[in-house]
């Protein structure tokens, strides 16, 4: 009875504290990408260190990665996207990368950079490119606020936007999206909320 009444109250504190008590609940979840399959990609990030992958149905099938800094590892996943072959892209925002899996999870590579910075958000476009948001370290002293251009590579091709407040410029941007037309869409978490740029052809 003891221990019945410990682990009751254990599970009524994980709960108060918002930690999951099964792999299926998610715990301040980042954003989402889809499998070729229809299944669901969630970025479990801001209190957990995962990616959890569900069917279209919402049944939890598998989840990868835990807290740290190896192959594998988070902290702060915070974007993902897949790609037209399946594979998943995870902007690993605290450890200032971008991971890449198989769509079972299992590892492949990674890019990591100075020019790359630290990928808030990711999306992939029309154009077989993958379109990063380096968001910066939040230090006043060197702030950051780009887009980059990336090929499946891992090459930077292409990359505009300064930090800032104003029109073109990106003050902790958050998420990013690509219409069909290859319209990229970047939300700020503080200033302008939504912008929109157009690729120069």
């Amino acid at each position: 009875m003891r221990a019945r009444t410990w682990l009751l109250a254990a599970l009524v504190a994980l709960a108060a504290l918002g930690c999951a008590v099964s792999p299926e609940q998610l715990d301040r979840p980042t954003n989402v990408a889809f499998g070729l399959d229809g299944d669901v990609y969630v970025a479990d990030g801001y209190n957990h260190a995962r990616v959890a992958r569900f069917s279209g149905d919402g049944e939890f099938l598998m989840e990868w990665g835990e807290k740290g800094f190896g192959r594998g590892q988070f902290d702060t996943p915070h974007g993902i996207a897949t790609d037209d072959a399946g594979r998943v892209y995870v902007a690993d925002r605290e450890n200032a990368r971008v991971q890449i899996f198989s769509a079972d999870g299992d590892y492949m590579t990674q890019w990591k950079s100075a020019a790359l910075g630290r990928p808030w958000a990711i999306a992939f476009g029309p154009d077989r490119h993958m379109y990063v948001v380096d968001g910066g370290d939040q230090d006043p002293e060197r702030p950051r606020g780009h887009v980059l251009r990336v090929d499946l590579d891992g090459t930077i091709v292409d990359r505009w936007g300064t930090a800032g407040d104003g029109p073109g410029q990106l003050d902790w941007g958050h998420g990013i999206a690509v219409a069909r037309d290859g319209s990229v869409y970047v939300t700020g978490l503080r200033g302008r909320g939504v912008q929109k740029f157009r690729r120069a052809r």
